[in-house]
């Protein structure tokens, strides 16, 4: 229950009055192994999912059986409200980046008002729609990104996104790098080649996971 109450979906709700929401969604929690699907998005799939613990990956499945991932969940994140609330034609797939725990809800509880009119069930919906609001405002930055045409300019554009989140010059890296090159849609060794160029010219120092930027951020 303390990781629900993270959720900026559950923001400004008691902790007694998300154990009745939850009972009143019917609920239910589900356990996955890291590298395990948690859940397919295909055409009429309408589960919410929210993370009690975990990381998971949501990625579009392409033609060719590859995958783009389109974003990294961390724990007490949402994931599915954009592709249960609006139609689409692409599958997606829910992959479990570590061990989770996962509460998954029907959208058509988190819509319609129960029978007891609860004051707190109108306060999830306005957290649902300013997250939403927010989401859109990644996919604007996910844009922007793959917008660009070189893989130096993607790297770059991504690390300056990310160090203007922190307010540094450095930041780390939430996945692993093959993650990163399916998240920019590029080719992971020819990826890793360019970062080693990059080192090499002092425009990034990478220490594991910690990149630090060391050209002017726009």
């Amino acid at each position: 229950m303390k990781n629900l109450r993270k959720n900026p979906i559950f923001s400004g709700v008691t902790a007694d009055d998300i154990e009745k929401m939850i009972v009143c969604f019917e609920a239910e929690k589900k356990f996955f192994h890291e590298k395990q699907t948690a859940y397919v998005y295909d055409v009429g799939c309408q589960k919410v999912g929210l993370l009690y613990h975990g990381c998971v990956s949501i990625n579009r499945l392409n033609a060719d059986g590859s995958l783009d991932m389109l974003e990294y969940i961390e724990d007490s994140g949402i994931f599915g409200a954009a592709f249960s609330f609006f139609e689409h034609d692409d599958e997606f797939i829910v992959i479990c980046e570590k061990d989770c725990a996962i509460l998954f809800v029907d959208k058509s509880h988190l819509t319609k008002r129960c029978s007891n009119a609860c004051a707190h069930h109108s306060i999830v919906i306005e957290n649902l729609l300013t997250f939403m609001s927010k989401k859109i405002v990644n996919l604007t930055e996910k844009v922007d990104i793959l917008s660009h045409r070189t893989i130096r300019e993607k790297l770059l554009c991504y690390f300056r996104l990310q160090t203007a989140k922190t307010g540094k010059n450095f930041f780390q890296l939430p996945f692993s790098f093959l993650a990163l090159s399916n998240y920019l849609c590029i080719d992971r060794s020819a990826m890793m080649r360019e970062l080693k160029r990059m080192k090499e010219d002092n425009t990034v120092k990478v220490i594991d996971k910690n990149i630090f930027l060391n050209t002017p951020k726009y």
